[in-house]
């Protein structure tokens, strides 16, 4: 195995549906397609890393139900470290996402993230000897804040960088950005943080500079099909992504995240760690399906220009 790493964060069921319109108030219209899916940005997140290379400590909470089974059913597959996963105390659901779309492609969405919000600073506590023992930890905004913060500010005492995906953003303490090595938001998230409307005029260079200015030592904006953008104390820089035929981009940032802490835990530069997440992240949108879309470390080795 790789370098070790740990994630935090969330496991989710996305249930999907399609249907030629959504029902109006009381209504019942029939549906196909009806797919369950394995989500939630921490665990896709450790997924991507597992596949990467890397030995894969991951924790959260899940809950004592079928959904919880397969979840721990999918680190065994992936050779996720799940010791540190927490079945619900609270008798709280898995969490899950219920999906619904038209003939037009358009959706709607009901998500639930349930038992994840049960995993505490105490559970961090417990985790912190195996932390101790990884390169950095990774962690995104589905799980409750106190608890980010929390592993946040323990894995700073301890000298292990951090990276976190604002993701999905919610409003955060600025104490958490100073305990980040790196900050990985996409364009919309990086405005959010700086109470920016998503159609704001400021460039992507200037909102990731203000970002940089609140203390955090690495900016990284992922910019879709145009790959990322690296500002810090010396450099400010555009990291081109790869050209695709796009199917489904779901997931496509989880695998980013995923691939670039793994690069990152290596040992490699920054802009190399960006240059291989952008591959991977690129490989990832020509497949439907999240998971499924995650390649693996030799398929991104095959098109990366050195062995990254």
């Amino acid at each position: 195995m790789g370098s070790r790493i740990a994630v935090i964060g969330s496991y989710a069921v996305g249930m999907t549906i399609s249907t030629e319109r959504f029902p109006q108030e009381g209504e019942t219209v029939k549906g196909k397609n009806f797919k369950a899916m394995h989500g939630g940005k921490g665990s896709n997140q450790a997924v991507a890393a597992s596949r990467m290379g890397a030995e894969v400590l991951y924790g959260g909470c899940v809950g004592n139900d079928s959904f919880g089974d397969g979840a721990i059913k999918l680190y065994e597959e992936e050779g996720i470290d799940s010791s540190y996963i927490i079945r619900s105390r609270e008798n709280q659901s898995t969490g899950v996402g219920l999906i619904y779309i038209n003939a037009k492609g358009e959706n709607e969405i009901v998500i639930d993230l349930a038992a994840n919000f049960e995993l505490s600073p105490a559970d961090i506590d417990r985790m912190l000897p195996e932390i101790s023992k990884c390169k950095l930890l990774l962690m995104q905004l589905e799980i409750h804040m106190d608890t980010v913060l929390y592993a946040a500010k323990k894995c700073k005492e301890l000298g292990i960088p951090v990276v976190l995906n604002p993701a999905p953003y919610n409003q955060m303490p600025e104490e958490l950005l100073k305990y980040c090595e790196f900050l990985v938001p996409n364009q919309t998230e990086a405005r959010a943080i700086l109470g920016l409307d998503e159609d704001s005029s400021l460039s992507d260079e200037e909102v990731a500079k203000q970002i940089h200015k609140l203390g955090v030592k690495n900016v990284i904006v992922t910019l879709g099909s145009e790959g990322a953008l690296l500002v810090n104390d010396t450099m400010c820089k555009k990291i081109e992504g790869i050209p695709v035929n796009a199917i489904d981009t779901t997931g496509a940032g989880d695998t980013f995240n995923g691939s670039f802490c793994v690069a990152l835990a290596e040992g490699h530069t920054i802009e190399d760690a960006i240059k291989f997440a952008n591959i991977s992240a690129g490989l990832a949108v020509t497949k439907y399906g999240v998971i499924e879309g995650i390649p693996t470390r030799e398929e991104v080795i095959k098109i990366a220009e050195s062995n990254i």
